[in-house]
């Protein structure tokens, strides 16, 4: 686990933009005119919750904006992720704002937790959506350049 590198805060974010860019876009285009907004944003963060995790099962961690960066969900232990904890990180860092942020205490709450959250990120590498799971989101590595240098070696 030591050879891996955190993802930086700049790429998490953006493969976020990406993703809900990606995403959410059709759903916002399919519902958007004439109906509640609200409605519409519930709808948006369940597509997006869905997607999220069955990418990140297909695609070893990855989802769209994650496989243009780069980067990788993997586990902090070093076990293997499950369906589990794919749904338990994304309902944390996807759906807690779409039903809530109507009150303006829940509004502040939601305001310090996102800024806890980007705070770890930038000290420790991690959300609090990463702890609550035990993941990490690294640098991915593909499997051409991780042989590159074991074929220089052999020669």
């Amino acid at each position: 686990m030591s050879d891996l590198k955190f993802a930086t805060p700049f790429e998490r974010l953006i493969a976020r933009i990406i993703d809900k860019v990606v995403i959410t876009l059709p759903v916002y285009l399919w519902f958007g005119s004439g109906n509640n907004q609200q409605y519409v944003e519930a709808i948006g963060g369940g597509v997006l919750l869905v997607c999220a995790v069955l990418l990140n099962c297909l695609w070893d961690g990855q989802t769209v904006g994650k496989r243009v960066m780069k980067i990788r969900i993997t586990s902090a232990t070093g076990n293997k992720l499950t369906v589990l904890h794919y749904l338990c990180r994304e309902f944390i860092l996807t759906l807690y704002p779409v039903y809530l942020l109507t009150h303006p205490v829940v509004r502040t709450l939601w305001m310090f937790w996102m800024l806890s959250t980007i705070l770890l990120v930038m000290v420790y590498g991690r959300g609090i959506h990463d702890f609550g799971v035990k993941t990490i989101v690294v640098k991915a590595v593909s499997t051409d350049q991780a042989q590159i240098p074991a074929t220089r070696n052999l020669s």
